[in-house]
């Protein structure tokens, strides 16, 4: 089984010709995960605390102390305050938010967004992006087409999923895409699999 996660699967959807090809390529030779080498653990987990054990949002600002890669120094503050400015005044409360895997044959892509919040008495299940570069329309329409058609049921039924765009505080929640454009995911999945493979010969 090949397990890759989510945002490397929307990379290599969004991409066309040969990049394809590169995109595999570099996850295939990437070395097992570590989190020591997980660049954005320490602020994923640092807001996923905030809001599980309700703590004040300045409470973030502690995260820094403990940084000591460089690039992690210059990235982190400024998402840091865009994140405390999205939370606003906001009134939220945290519940536990579903995870699934998405399996396509040989293919298995981890779906896990990282914070399920009540937010002024709206629930919100929420993939967190944060890359520099801008969440596109049509990334965040394949994040929530996987998410909407795998984790909306029972319990999380009449939640909104969501992706932010934590560097400019934006949270799409809509998308166009329906249940009935799962195939052409199904098809750029099979074609992951079968560039993949051609590694392994």
């Amino acid at each position: 089984m090949i397990n890759i996660s989510l945002t490397d699967f929307i990379d290599y959807v969004s991409k066309v010709g040969t990049s394809k090809f590169t995109i595999v390529n570099q996850i295939y030779s990437r070395e097992e995960y570590q989190p020591a080498f997980d660049f954005w653990k320490p602020l994923r987990e640092g807001i996923i605390d905030l809001h599980q054990h309700n703590r004040d949002k300045s409470e973030l600002d502690k995260i820094l102390n403990h940084l000591t890669d460089k690039k992690k120094i210059n990235r982190y503050p400024s998402l840091i305050e865009s994140y405390k400015s999205f939370l606003g005044r906001k009134k939220v409360e945290w519940f536990e938010p579903p995870f699934k895997d998405w399996k396509t044959n040989d293919l298995r892509i981890k779906l896990n967004p990282e914070l399920g919040l009540e937010i002024n008495d709206k629930l919100y299940v929420i993939k967190l992006y944060f890359k520099a570069d801008k969440l596109s329309q049509m990334k965040a329409d394949l994040i929530l087409l996987l998410m909407n058609t795998k984790l909306k049921k029972g319990d999380y039924k009449e939640a909104t999923f969501a992706v932010l765009d934590v560097e400019r505080k934006k949270l799409f929640e809509k998308t166009k895409l329906k249940k009935t454009h799962l195939p052409l995911l199904e098809g750029e999945a099979l074609s992951f699999i079968n560039i993949w493979n051609s590694f392994e010969k």
